[in-house]
């Protein structure tokens, strides 16, 4: 793959050239289509096409290399060539790489990383005929589910792209949503929002609620998949019109209990599924409540606003806050001793997602007892301290002995702390040891 690393190369200089202009990108990806939209830090948000004759906003998360050639293709140009006979094809690129199992192509094995950050790099590139790549500050990646697996990939990733971590952030879909309903018209946004999201493995609803009585205003996504509900072919006029009456129905009834009889300002449709105009009686009776939209690009768009909201916050989302499953659910701290005074030292703040959720930093230790740490759930009841017995570290005079302190979140409910003894200059050299400790928050 010497072609590819030569273009991670030419990615990686491009994101590190200066620009006075500056763009965000925000990548949603999905194990069947991504898409790609980027724009300014203010102003209107595109996404990227395909096709300079038709609007292609969905490109397919598929890899191919060509027969007996180290050339590879990406997107609809991957699946042509394996239609053709001309190469092999790959599909599946998060879920393998999730998986980490060594992925075959003709005889060789191929690490599914590397695949995976091909692809993106090979979005990248496409991206760059149609905005300058040094211009780019941020890259948000926005996936379903940001778990345990899925970060460790993608971070993986994006060390193989050679761009810089603190230019790339992740996402769920749910956060992506909530970004993008609060950076809508306003009359799009007094009630609440219902995306459908239909897919190959079924439908998902997300409800997008607001609790108008706090302050400031909670948003939760309320998540449901509908497995039995799988997207059908309606396209053709002559699909069976009771099959279709009976889809219409099932999807009117979906909709009708997860809306309940809640504000609902705004429906988004989202996936090819919806095509075919098959469900007139569930479209008639959302338009009665609601502005409906069908469309693809509303991760990917979503995505950019969140990187934004990173850089700068707006006036839009000011007033409200989202509380997800990816949430850190509690405050998490040290009681120390400075400048003479008892104070409290923040570590990991509840409300941030536990994959950016990570602090180093020096102390000293007034004495040989363990290191404790304070964890303080959201609802301030059944505070607890963990404690942390630093076994065979040398025995020095108080205040003598200077620790490195590394602690972070490895899933929303498992913390990682990893202490090192730095001793205390040359009068009491570092013994090397190190201590590791994992606990739940839960």
């Amino acid at each position: 793959m010497d072609r590819e690393n030569k273009m991670a190369d030419v990615l990686r200089r491009a994101f590190e050239k200066k620009s006075t202009e500056k763009t965000v990108v925000g990548i949603d990806l999905t194990d069947e289509f991504s898409q790609v939209s980027y724009g300014g830090l203010t102003g209107e948000l595109e996404t990227l096409s395909l096709s300079a004759e038709e609007e292609k906003l969905c490109i397919p998360t598929l890899l191919a290399k060509k027969h007996g050639e180290n050339i590879w293709l990406f997107g609809e140009e991957a699946y042509e060539a394996y239609e053709a006979g001309d190469a092999v094809l790959i599909d599946r690129l998060l879920a393998r790489a999730r998986a980490k199992a060594p992925v075959e192509v003709e005889m060789l094995d191929y690490d599914p990383i590397d695949l995976l950050a091909l692809f993106i790099k090979k979005c990248l590139s496409r991206l760059s005929e149609v905005t300058p790549l040094e211009r780019v500050i941020s890259v948000t990646v926005t996936v379903d589910d940001p778990d345990t697996s899925a970060i460790e990939a993608l971070d993986a990733a994006v060390d193989v792209l050679r761009i810089k971590r603190e230019q790339v952030f992740f996402l769920s879909h749910a956060e992506s949503a909530y970004h993008y309903m609060l950076h809508q018209d306003k009359s799009l946004r007094n009630g609440d929002m219902l995306i459908c999201d239909l897919r190959p493995k079924g439908l998902h609803t997300m409800l997008m609620a607001k609790n108008i009585r706090t302050y400031p205003v909670v948003v939760i996504a309320g998540e449901k998949d509908h497995p039995e509900f799988l997207p059908e072919d309606f396209t053709d006029a002559r699909s069976d019109i009771k099959k279709k009456e009976a889809k219409d129905k099932a999807f009117f009834d979906i909709t009708g209990n997860v809306m309940g009889d809640r504000n609902v300002s705004v429906v988004y449709l989202l996936g090819e599924g919806f095509g075919g105009a098959w469900f007139p009686e569930t479209l008639k009776n959302l338009c009665r409540r609601s502005r409906v939209f069908m469309g693809n690009n509303l991760y990917s768009k979503g995505a950019c606003y969140g990187a934004r909201e990173r850089i700068e916050e707006t006036n839009e989302e000011k007033g409200f806050v989202f509380l997800g499953k990816n949430k850190l659910k509690a405050n998490l701290g040290m009681n120390i001793v400075r400048e003479g005074e008892n104070a409290y030292m923040a570590l990991l703040d509840a409300g941030k997602n536990w994959y950016d959720s990570g602090k180093e930093c020096d102390l000293i230790l007034e004495n040989d007892d363990p290191v404790e740490i304070v964890v303080t759930p959201l609802n301030g009841k059944n505070i607890r301290n963990v404690r942390i017995q630093l076994s065979g570290c040398p025995v020095r005079p108080p205040r003598t002995t200077r620790i490195h302190l590394d602690i972070r979140m490895t899933s929303e409910d498992m913390v990682k702390v990893c202490i090192a003894d730095l001793g205390f200059g040359e009068l009491y050299p570092s013994s090397g040891l190190v201590w590791e400790s994992e606990f739940s928050i839960a």
